[in-house]
């Protein structure tokens, strides 16, 4: 027969008292009362303030390249082969040199995940996720990506997960830049007052 020890007592009389007085679910509800009676935050993107990703981010694809210009791509198609979604199109061949490249790399954002399998398959490190976010279009069509879109997109950032100061620029297309806010995280500014 197994007698409870002081312990045990003592945890199941806790365990009762905190089911009888909903300790755990007050306990729970305590930041969401916080936040509910607080002042909210309204970032005002693309105007005055942009949320800057972490390097972790996957965004947009990118293809590499090396010192030429050349892409890394040897056209293996693991890439497309591994893609849960089939958002990947790669056809190869044969150059001049004989190096397999890629004829077609297509990659459909409408379609695609964003989960970095791609990225994890590639034997070369070719296809990387960057951290740019920022694209939209009235078409399906041109969320396709080309081979030569891929190897102009930016790559990933240095340090993220900031807001910056940021100002629209509508004169030649709409772009927006942004320059760092110095030492300020955004965690921080949850419950600003501005």
């Amino acid at each position: 027969m197994n007698i409870p020890s002081a312990m045990d007592r003592a945890d199941n009389r806790q365990r009762w008292i905190g089911w009888a007085l909903f300790a755990d679910l007050i306990k729970g509800l305590s930041l969401t009362l916080k936040y509910m009676f607080s002042r909210s935050v309204t970032m005002q993107y693309p105007d005055k303030e942009k949320w800057v990703p972490y390097e972790r981010f996957k965004g947009h694809h990118l293809l590499r390249s090396d010192e030429n210009g050349e892409t890394l791509c040897v056209g293996c198609e693991l890439c497309a082969k591994i893609c849960p979604c089939y958002c990947i199109t790669v056809v190869a061949y044969e150059d001049e040199k004989g190096n397999r490249r890629p004829k077609v790399f297509d990659v459909d954002t409408a379609r695609c995940l964003f989960c970095g399998l791609c990225e994890d398959a590639c034997p070369v490190e070719c296809i990387a996720m960057g951290s740019f976010f920022e694209y939209s279009t009235y078409s399906m069509q041109e969320l396709v990506a080309d081979r030569d879109q891929l190897m102009q997109m930016p790559g990933k950032i240095d340090d993220g997960g900031y807001i910056a100061d940021a100002k629209m620029h509508t004169a030649d297309g709409v772009r927006v830049t942004a320059t760092k806010k110095q030492d300020e995280s955004w965690w921080d500014n949850i419950h600003r007052n501005n």
